[in-house]
């Protein structure tokens, strides 16, 4: 019975392991996602929309992880301010998308950074050049410049809220079946 256990353990404790060395080697990690949001959020707490043209630079720092990583911005009406990968979206409401579970991710994400600032929304999304949904989970933070409010936002996909979780404890996360964690 102890050996049945322990190899289940250690083989759980195996797959969640390659799971992060599988997203480390695409470059895109949880702390990087986030460490870019923060970035961008204190430059667009610095000089507001005029950080915009640096964020959607194909070349700069803030397109990264061979292009897997991008920050895009919205408002708290709902309203995607400026996406460089899909700026079809800028200018259109965002509360109504929904996932197929039914699940608004755009208001968690919204009702997340007022209540709480930053934090993480899981949720499902076709990956770029996909028509089918797959996990993603967004790390969104609210910025305040000149009396606008926006939510700047980058997400990863084949992540969970219990991956999110063991990665960033301290982190508040939002998902479509439990809610808060």
């Amino acid at each position: 019975m102890f050996k049945k256990i322990f190899l289940l353990t250690a083989t759980a404790l195996f797959l969640f392991y390659a799971a992060g060395i599988s997203r480390a080697e695409e470059g895109l990690s949880l702390e990087l996602a986030k460490a870019k949001v923060e970035a961008a959020a204190s430059l667009v707490a610095a000089v507001g929309e005029a950080a915009f043209p640096k964020l959607k630079d194909p070349n700069g720092e803030f397109r990264f992880a061979n292009g897997k990583g991008y920050i895009w911005i919205h408002n708290l009406q709902g309203v995607m301010v400026m996406h460089p990968i899909s700026p079809e979206l800028e200018g259109k409401d965002m509360l109504a998308y929904k996932d197929s579970s039914g699940f608004e991710f755009f208001v968690a994400m919204n009702e997340l950074v007022r209540k709480h600032g930053s934090g993480w929304v899981v949720y499902m999304w076709p990956k770029p050049g996909r028509k089918y949904e797959e996990l993603k989970g967004s790390y969104v933070k609210l910025v305040s410049k000149n009396g606008r409010d926006y939510v700047l936002g980058c997400g990863m996909y084949d992540i969970n809220k219990d991956y999110i979780k063991a990665q960033m404890p301290q982190d508040t996360i939002y998902d479509s079946v439990s809610g808060y964690k």
